[in-house]
Formats: C-alpha cells, structure tokens, sequence
C-alpha cells in the first residue's frame, strides 16, 4: 500500500515523499525500538542494511520498531528527535538502535544523543535511559572511536543478531544486570563497559554461513532516496578481489552469493510497485547467473542499474542492459594510472580493460563515464599521478573517437579520493599522507587536464578525508576529540590533540604495533594481512578469493 507523507518538520523536507511498506504497530507491552541511522532521510533510505534492521526488527512479533533520521541543519536543538512512524521522541523509546554505516556519522550519533537529552557516556546513564545499541559494518571494522558512548555492539550480519538480542532483552530487567550477561549470552554482542585496554579478550563478529535462505532487497520503496523508486537487490556480499585498501574485500571474505532464485523472487516482488531495479554489490558481474539474471529483469520491463561494476567484467551483456535501461552514465574505477600502482593495490585490471569498456559503452549509447581514482596510496610517487592524467587523456581520445561515430558526447568526470587506511584491510598499518602532499598532487591532476574539454576533475574535501581517517583509525582516546568538536568544531578539537591525532592519521606503524579493533575476530588472520602488505611493497600481485570453503582452502584464516 501505497502511503504519502510529510516528513517531520525536523527531517526538514517540506516535499512529500511516497512510502510504499513502512510499518506502524501498536499495542501493549510492545519493545519501543527507535531505530537509528545518523544522518539525512535521504541517506538511510538509501542504505540496504538499515532496510534490513527495520523488516528484521519488526518481523519480531514483540518489537515495534520505528525509523529517526538526522534532522536537518537549521532544524537541530530546535525540538528532540522524534521517530517518522508516530513521532515519539527518542529518549522515550526502550531501545536505540542505531544503524551506522560510515565513520563520519560518528558525531552525528553523538549529537542526536545531546539533542535527546540523554546522557553521552554510557557511563553517566541510569535505569530511566533507553538502552544505546549500535550495529552496522563500521562498528565491526572499529568500534573504539564510540565505544564510551555505547551501552553494546551487535557486531556482524543483522540476520545472526536481533533475534537473540531481542529474545534475551525484557523492559522489565535491570539494564545492568542485562549488560553484564550480554556477552555471554548472543555472539557477537561487545558491552565496552566489561572491558578494561589491559586485559585481554576477543569479540567473535557474527556472519550468516551463507545466503542460501536469504533475501536482501528494499523494505520500504520511496522516492526521497539518491535511488528513487528504485527496488534495490544485493546480489552477493563481499568481493573476491582483495583490492588492498577495501575493507569489504576481507571482512566479507569469502563472499557468498545470493541464490539466482532468491534474487528472481525479489524482482517479483517489485512488479508493480516501480519499473527501476538496482543490483547492489561490491562485484556484481561476480555472481555466476548474472546475464541471467539481467534477461530476467529486462523480461519483465525493468530499468536496471548497478552500483558498480570492473572494467575487465564488463561483458556485452551487462552494457546492454544497461542501454535497454537507458542508463547514461557508467562507472569505472581504475583506481590508479600506473600499472606499478595497480599492482601495489592489487587492482587486477590493465589499460586494455579500462579503454576497452570505454569503447564499448560509449558505442552502446552511454555517453557519460565516471571515474574513480585515489591518491596518496601506499608506496606512491608522483610518476604515478602523472600516471593517472596520461590514463585520463588515452580514455579521453577512445571515448572523443567512440563518440564522434555516435555524434553525441558526454562527459568524463574524474573522482579522486585521498587513500584512508582502513582497518581489516593489508593496508591498516599504512599512513595517510598530509594535505600538503596531497595538494601537490590534487595540482598535478587539475593542472594535467584543465585544457582538456568534456572532462570534470572532482576532489573529495582533504580536511574532510583526515577526520575520516581518525574516525577509521582512532581508539577510546577519539571519543574524547569527537566531543570535542561537536561543542567547537573540528579545526579546534583535531589542534588540541594534535599530537595524538598525528600518530593515528599519519604515521606508519609496524605490523607488531598493537591496533583498537585487534579484539575483533573477523575471521582473517593477520598474520595474512601483514604478508600481503609485504606483497605491496614487492609490488606483487596476489590471486582473487577462489570463493570456496575456508577450511578447504585455508590462505587467510
């Protein structure tokens, strides 16, 4: 059923927005859950795993289960936050849950807690407070940057978690006591307060065994999303890849395919309720069936797109579903220019594949490309950025040639990304670079093609990437910084404890060097990770995830 609404003044949208499956229960005795995500509407109705807690949560006939967003800029302090299902304030729910998927919502979790009037630590919090829960993959990357701010973690895969979580929680237990058995009681459940730096322990991340019985695809079709009205499918979880700065290349390790069925039975489900579908993953010409899963989709008159896709995948198949989509702009990220780069990230594509695709989706009518680039990464010198405008400027002359057959000519945009360490990954010991040498190199880029027509370069804000990088790589010490700068920003709050933030952000450390997140037992070992940051420094490549049993393989575990 269909339902128009208006989104509360504090989510700060006066345009009405078009729901189609949110739910609404009532009745006594229900767990009053307000689930969380720490940023705009837009944002967490974009997200896959917040849809996810939310059908999950609510599948639990003892649970109501209700959505509070960020509100908008000149919204905030002016009211508390208040759920979109019925409004109640948050601070008014037994349980917060919040639903985190990037760093950089960090503070916006603390201010939501300061705006509700409850206390930031755990610490100063007492029976009346609802209980702070937090989940989602960046909790189970890094957790320490927020752990005084949380009463527990559900680290791991939602489908392993809220059922036991749920079932061992009663409104009428005492919240301690409740804290205190938490660990033992669900896998995967890390109460920080239980722990102290000096003694040892570990935290067992929760993952399904596979997704033979699983479906992951939009809960709630709206048209206040980045994707509107478009029916969103995971395909699989992970990518076999093992691009040395992707966290989701390991902690998803190996990665599990969603059964062609189950993902046949989600595109049913969207039949008359939008005429968009988007595949979501971070490999998604990895999946097996996917040509037949794209005819299966075209069959039944859906427009589809893809969150991404490798030049060496692309396969003519894929680039014509997506031009019977009337798709007009494609992806590619090639990451880096040089092949001595691709090979130190062990990014396993050439310069055939990336002018290649070009050539061929531009031929088949797509005529804008995006493209990803990073700099700053491990091992790099400005050879290699220059790398990427002579890269820049081979795909420019494919795509002008392709183009001029076609008589019509997009766009190549350029993204470039500061590298970040990210924990889990061979490249957790590495150091960002400082904005110096990162403007250095942004100016050789952007000097490189400025007279070059038809190509954009966009730069993610530097300032911005470094406080991504703390928030990454922080321990207890950040949350500290983190309030910090919710009370003077972040200029001030990152001078103040600049030597410590230096140490976090821009010094390499050693692979003996204990990290925050070693309690987390991800499944790779890190024996694995710090062989193949060796690697990179050999400029060696290694061989995907050959998907397979881990115990029969045995390379990373």
């Amino acid at each position: 059923m269909k339902k128009r609404l208006k989104q509360p003044r504090n989510y700060g949208s006066e345009n009405e927005v078009i729901e189609q499956g949110a739910i609404i229960k009532k009745g006594r005795g229900l767990i009053k859950t307000a689930l969380v995500y720490p940023n705009s509407y837009k944002a967490g109705m974009s997200s896959l795993g917040f849809q996810t807690v939310y059908r999950i949560a609510n599948q639990i006939h003892t649970v109501a289960c209700e959505r509070v967003f960020l509100s908008e800029p000149g919204q905030r302090n002016v009211q508390r936050p208040k759920s979109l299902e019925s409004g109640l304030s948050i601070d008014q729910f037994d349980i917060i849950l919040f639903s985190i998927s990037f760093e950089n919502d960090f503070i916006h979790l603390v201010q939501l807690l300061e705006e509700a009037e409850i206390p930031l630590r755990s610490s100063n919090r007492n029976h009346t407070h609802p209980l702070v829960i937090a989940g989602g993959v960046v909790c189970f990357l890094n957790p320490e940057p927020i752990a005084p701010f949380i009463d527990c973690f559900l680290l791991g895969e939602a489908e392993c978690l809220l059922d036991s979580f749920f079932d061992a929680f009663s409104k009428k237990i005492d919240k301690k006591s409740f804290l205190k058995t938490m660990e033992k009681r669900i896998p995967g459940a890390y109460v920080p307060a239980l722990h102290t730096r000096e003694s040892p322990f570990q935290i067992k991340v929760q993952y399904l065994e596979n997704l033979d019985m699983v479906t992951t695809s939009t809960s709630i079709l709206t048209s206040g999303t980045a994707f509107k009205d478009t029916f969103l499918i995971e395909t699989l979880k992970g990518c076999p890849h093992g691009c040395r700065f992707c966290s989701s290349g390991f902690i998803y390790r190996p990665p599990r395919i969603y059964p062609a069925k189950n993902i046949y039975a989600a595109i049913d489900k969207a039949v008359g309720k939008t005429d968009k579908i988007g595949f979501v993953s971070s490999a998604i010409a990895d999946h097996p069936d996917i040509k037949k899963i794209c005819n299966y989709g075209l069959k039944h008159n859906f427009k589809l797109s893809f969150s991404s896709l490798r030049a060496d995948k692309l396969s003519d198949e894929l680039i014509g579903a997506m031009s019977n989509s009337k798709v007009k702009t494609a992806t590619i990220a090639p990451e880096a220019g040089s092949i001595r780069m691709r090979n130190i990230i062990n990014k396993n594509i050439d310069e055939h594949d990336i002018l290649s695709a070009t050539q061929r989706l531009v031929n088949s009518g797509i005529i804008n490309l995006r493209l990803y680039f990073m700099i700053g990464l491990p091992f790099e010198e400005d050879q290699d950025v220059h790398a990427i405008v002579e890269l820049t400027k081979k795909i420019k002359s494919v795509f002008l040639e392709t183009s001029k057959k076609k008589k019509k000519i997009g766009t190549i945009t350029l993204s470039v990304n500061p590298f970040i360490p990210k924990p889990s990954t061979p490249f957790q010991w590495a150091a960002m670079e400082d904005q110096t040498a990162l403007k250095h190199k942004v100016n050789i880029i952007k000097q490189g093609l400025k007279k070059i027509p038809n190509v954009k370069v966009n730069v993610e804000s530097l300032r911005k990437a470094k406080i991504h990088a703390l928030l990454s790589l922080g321990d207890q010490k950040t949350a500290d910084i983190i309030e910090s700068a919710l009370k003077k920003g972040w200029t001030s709050a990152i001078k103040v404890n600049s030597a410590y933030c230096h140490s976090i952000i821009h010094q390499e450390k050693s692979v003996e060097t204990p990290l925050p997140w070693d309690f987390l037992d991800n499944r790779i070992k890190k024996q694995f990770l710090a062989k193949e940051f060796v690697k990179a420094k050999q400029e060696k490549k290694s061989p995907p995830c050959p998907m397979i049993d881990c115990k029969t393989c045995k390379k990373c575990i």
